[in-house]
């Protein structure tokens, strides 16, 4: 049995109600293939004008702001990417923590 829900702007908005937490939680502890898709139609192609991985950047690791800051500052300092500064930094730690096994 299929049916479509439309949902206005304002209930979007509302929190949600004991029910529905409680049945996000027991979805969430099911696996997959446990869960009834049959409703949903299967995406077989893609819509026209469509990108795969439009928004995707990858792995984000996120610095405390003491540590921005200063690889920042020092990355403006040594003309390079903070990205850049960043890796080789972690690769030079990496290196000298094998070494050290």
């Amino acid at each position: 049995m299929s049916r479509l829900i439309t949902v206005s702007e304002d209930r979007l908005r509302q929190e949600l109600t004991a029910e529905e937490v409680e049945r996000l939680l027991e979805l969430r502890d099911k696996r997959d293939a446990e869960i009834d898709t049959s409703d949903i139609p299967e995406i077989t192609e893609l819509p026209a004008g469509a990108v795969r991985g439009k928004f995707y950047r990858g792995a984000q690791v996120t610095l405390r702001p003491d540590l921005l800051e200063y690889f920042t500052a020092l990355a403006q300092r040594k003309g390079l990417p903070l990205e850049q500064l960043v890796n080789d930094t972690l690769a030079k730690a990496v290196a000298v923590a094998e070494v050290a096994r």
